[in-house]
Formats: structure tokens, C-alpha cells, sequence
């Protein structure tokens, strides 16, 4: 997978070493989503996760 490096995507967050941040999402449904880190070699180095939705 390359690593594309763009600032301007809300559901992206750039962090230095030491710092915090968060994204917040909101699913319509229940589900699996998966998401990874792209920059370059993390996603490779296992850097990418599951996560089970369930309804609220």
C-alpha cells in the first residue's frame, strides 16, 4: 500500500511523537470497519485494525 500524505481529509490525524488527538465518527449502522495508518510502512508493519460496530 503507498502512503498519499494529505492534510485537507477531516477523517485524518497527524500526530508528532507525545501528542494526543481524536476523530469522531458516527455509523448509521452496525458493522465492521477497518482503518489503518497509511504513513509510509506503518500500514505494513501491522499499523490496521477491525472494529465491531454495534447498535446503540
Amino acid at each position: 500500500m503507498r502512503s498519499v500524505i494529505r492534510r485537507d481529509v477531516p477523517s485524518k490525524v497527524t500526530l508528532v511523537p507525545g501528542k494526543q488527538g481524536e476523530i469522531v465518527w458516527q455509523f448509521a449502522k452496525a458493522g465492521t470497519v477497518n482503518f489503518a495508518c497509511l504513513m509510509l510502512g506503518h500500514y505494513e508493519a501491522g499499523m490496521k485494525w477491525a472494529v465491531k460496530m454495534a447498535k446503540k
